[in-house]
């Protein structure tokens, strides 16, 4: 694609993730992850590593483990939008006839064109996190899951399954509670409603014990910071963790 025919196919989308796609053109994403990225504790080589994104929005994060020399990158993507976890009612609403067309071009599109844009090798997977296994998907020496954790009914479940598919570490960031007194508690606030797609937000102590529930052998704390959307209306606090098989 020349830059004019990739700006126009930008334009095609709602965009998660600012993303660079190279020619000089640069998606208007909700999130700008690049100025906070150091918070997510990436290694700063991938030499030799294959890596697992879990949840990957519109592929930046995927993008960077490429560019830092990864020898085989994968994400892991809901097969569909009525995949969500989500309760009975709103269940329904995804599920009504045309929902999962209408969405397809946020769930798979942007992602698409990003890979496509960057002449990516970025492997693609369809599968509810809860549902990953070694006999699914193998293993793989680094899993990453961003921003996911928050959006699942079972997060303890979830890690359950990144655990049997990581042989190195795995690094968890999701929104936490940084509320004074529960600080130091393994205690998660419950923000779940029957229409809502937000459920639980752990202390960053309750996130790493979490971590350690779902079987790694030890956890490191990485950092707390803020996730601020670029139109000002979200800013939550995250919190960074890496676990250790």
């Amino acid at each position: 694609m020349t830059a004019d025919e990739l700006k126009q196919r930008v334009q095609e989308f709602d965009w998660y993730h600012t993303i660079d796609l190279g020619q000089g053109v640069v998606t208007p994403g909700q999130y700008d992850l690049r100025p906070i990225l150091r918070h997510y504790g990436i290694p700063e080589s991938l030499r030799d590593k294959s890596v697992l994104d879990v949840g990957p929005g519109h592929g930046f994060f995927s993008l960077e483990f490429e560019k830092r020399g990864a020898s085989r990158v994968a994400t892991v993507e809901l097969p569909a939008w009525s995949s969500h976890d989500a309760s009975p009612l709103l269940r329904k609403v995804f599920e009504k006839p045309g929902q999962d067309n209408a969405m397809t071009p946020y769930l798979f599109g942007a992602i698409g064109l990003a890979i496509e844009a960057r002449g990516s090798k970025v492997e693609r997977l369809f599968h509810n996190v809860y549902d990953i296994s070694p006999e699914k998907i193998g293993k793989w020496d680094v899993v990453f899951c961003a921003s996911v954790l928050l959006h699942l009914t079972d997060p303890l479940r979830a890690l359950y399954a990144i655990q049997t598919v990581t042989t190195e570490q795995a690094i968890i960031c999701t929104g936490i509670d940084t509320t004074v007194d529960p600080a130091n508690q393994a205690r998660a606030l419950f923000l779940g409603t029957a229409t809502g797609q937000a459920f639980w937000i752990p202390t960053i102590t309750c996130l790493e014990k979490m971590v350690l529930a779902a079987g790694f052998s030890r956890v490191e704390r990485v950092a707390t910071f803020h996730l601020k959307s670029t139109d000002g209306k979200f800013d939550t606090p995250h919190g960074t963790v890496r676990g250790w098989v």
